[in-house]
């Protein structure tokens, strides 16, 4: 009986889980560098944008950011 619950029972490979967990902070990573890069791209584009101010202008730029990365 404990050996047919045992099969039943699937662990997951270490090697996925590494991998996701490896997938997940490159991402993580990636997202934090981009999110950097547009609060430098922020105050180049306040003139383009002169009914925002800097913070909306960021917030707009993380906006899409995160729905690129996390959809």
């Amino acid at each position: 009986m404990t050996t047919i619950v045992l099969k039943n029972l699937s662990l997951p490979n270490p090697f996925v889980w590494i991998a996701e967990f490896v997938e997940s902070l490159s991402t993580a990573i990636k997202v934090s560098r981009q999110i950097e890069s547009n609060q430098k791209i922020a105050r180049m584009l306040r003139h383009e944008y002169p009914h925002e101010d800097y913070n909306g202008i960021v917030a707009i730029l993380n906006d899409k950011t995160l729905r690129e990365y996390y959809k």
